[in-house]
């Protein structure tokens, strides 16, 4: 299966629709480059807690109330397990 797919049912989303397939693979793709930019790449085909943080990340930026817009305890902690790139290491 996709991850759009998995992404998709995660979210409840049970129907496919150009447009809102459309949706749902930019966010897809902006929390593939949040979790880059946090030192953890997922790769182009995400293992199952990757494709979980996924769908976390895309539940989160369906919220419209600015103040349910931080950086969510789990997603913190699935970063900080997973980075590859060592951020504060020593020179």
């Amino acid at each position: 299966m996709a991850l759009i797919d998995d992404v998709k049912r995660g979210l409840g989303v049970f129907y496919s629709e150009t447009a809102k397939d459309a949706e749902v693979q930019q966010k897809i793709d902006a929390a593939k480059l949040y979790f880059k930019g946090a030192g953890w790449d997922v790769g182009l085909t995400p293992d199952a807690l990757a494709t979980d943080a996924i769908i976390l990340y895309c539940k989160m930026a369906q919220s419209t109330d600015p103040a349910q817009l931080t950086n969510h305890p789990v997603l913190v902690s699935l970063i900080a397990q997973n980075r590859t790139v060592v951020v504060d290491a020593e020179v």
